[in-house]
């Protein structure tokens, strides 16, 4: 019962290519089954004219190359590369089992005997494309056909058999290519919606920064020039010094407050807002999301500082690690706010980013705290703030 229930856990958390791959894996078991049933349900062998010793013989190593083809395909369907190991164990299989129908002495079992080694043997085929496997499969339905007792009759019949047999391994080849197609497709998917995610916490910030540019930049080169004109002035000895250092003092100051009031509209994010956008940020990623708010009524602050945990964190989600689920937390306990932010898929060593120094930088004022760990591939953002901080601005 706790298989189920943990596989029922696994089923909700992962993400839509994990589900998709473990389908596909799980389908090709039950084909696993076709080559001895086909052998064995042949009429022939109801009159006992085949021993059971060397019925039983094929039958296994029909299912040993069964077996060893499925495995081949279940590495296709992962995405990764066949290496020689698995070519060789692919064809080894195929000439072994193909070897033992000719040796064996099963009578009219022989036939679906070839066929099913041969839909196995093609059946890899089917990841390089229709151009690889219909000719395979037209050179190995005519030697299964010429093989098989159809060889006694007129030449007439071997090739209807041949294209009998040809649509059979056609159908198994294409079978495998609409299952790993569906496959990357869906991966393929999964990484325009992660690519869509990082490009939109890519533009949020270029925005941010071209309206810094914008206010700063101006301001800031006129400054210059008027602290400049000052300073020469003030080297001649020329009364209007003062009032050019004067005019810098005040550019610098209402520059000053048009930062502080971009920066306030950029900070003042609302924590239910974030927490929703958060949850439709990781889901657009292909991150299951599990969040939980429990807090009462917080100063405007407090709020703003959590929200900013949230989004630093899921944006650390989306652009730093591969994970399938993030935990978001937020809950007030002994008057305290605690922010917990959980992801599993994380990779490489602990680093301090500048988001996070950044972060608690922001916390400090607050009388807040920020804290993350990594545990094998799980980090953990915390932050601990009081509920009735208020910010005290730097040189006001």
């Amino acid at each position: 019962m706790s298989s189920f229930s943990g596989l029922r856990r696994w089923w909700r958390e992962t993400d839509d290519v994990g589900r998709v791959t473990l389908y596909t894996r799980v389908s090709v078991i039950p084909l696993l089954l076709v080559g001895p049933l086909v052998i064995t349900s042949n009429p022939s062998l109801r009159e006992g004219t085949v021993a059971e010793s060397a019925l039983l013989m094929v039958v296994a190593v029909v299912l040993a190359q069964s077996v060893a083809v499925a495995l081949v395909v279940d590495r296709l369907v992962l995405g990764r590369r066949l290496t020689r190991q698995d070519v060789a164990l692919w064809l080894g299989a195929t000439l072994v089992a193909a070897l033992a129908l000719v040796a064996l002495p099963i009578g009219d079992a022989r036939g679906p005997g070839f066929l099913t080694v041969a839909a196995f043997a093609i059946a890899p085929l089917g990841s390089l494309g229709a151009r690889w496997y219909v000719p395979a499969g037209l050179a190995v339905a005519a030697a299964v056909a010429l093989l098989s007792n159809v060889r006694h009759e007129h030449a007439g019949l071997v090739v209807a058999v041949t294209f009998q047999l040809f649509a059979i391994l056609f159908v198994v080849a294409s079978a495998v290519q609409v299952s790993l197609w569906l496959v990357n497709v869906v991966r393929r998917l999964a990484d325009a919606d992660r690519t869509r995610a990082e490009l939109a916490v890519a533009e949020e910030r270029l925005r941010f920064a071209r309206d810094l540019h914008d206010i700063v930049g101006r301001d800031l080169s006129a400054i210059a020039m008027t602290s400049d004109l000052a300073a020469e002035l003030a080297r001649r000895g020329r009364p209007e010094a003062a009032e050019r250092a004067e005019e810098a003092r005040n550019l610098a100051q209402e520059s000053l407050r048009q930062v502080r009031a971009a920066v306030r509209g950029y900070r003042a994010i609302d924590l239910r807002t974030e927490l929703e956008g958060s949850a439709a940020l990781l889901r657009s990623a292909g991150v299951t999301s599990r969040v939980t708010a429990e807090v009462a009524e917080l100063s405007d602050d407090v709020r703003t500082a959590a929200a900013w945990v949230v989004r630093e964190g899921v944006t650390n989600v989306v652009r730093h690690s591969a994970a399938t689920l993030c935990r978001i937390e937020v809950r007030e306990e002994g008057g305290r706010v605690l922010v917990r932010v959980e992801n599993d898929g994380a990779s490489g060593p602990l680093g301090h980013g500048s988001g996070l120094v950044g972060l608690a930088e922001r916390l400090r004022p607050l009388g807040g705290e920020l804290t993350f760990e990594q545990r094998d591939d799980v980090f953990v953002l915390r932050a601990d703030l009081p509920t009735s901080a208020v910010v005290q601005e730097v040189g006001a």
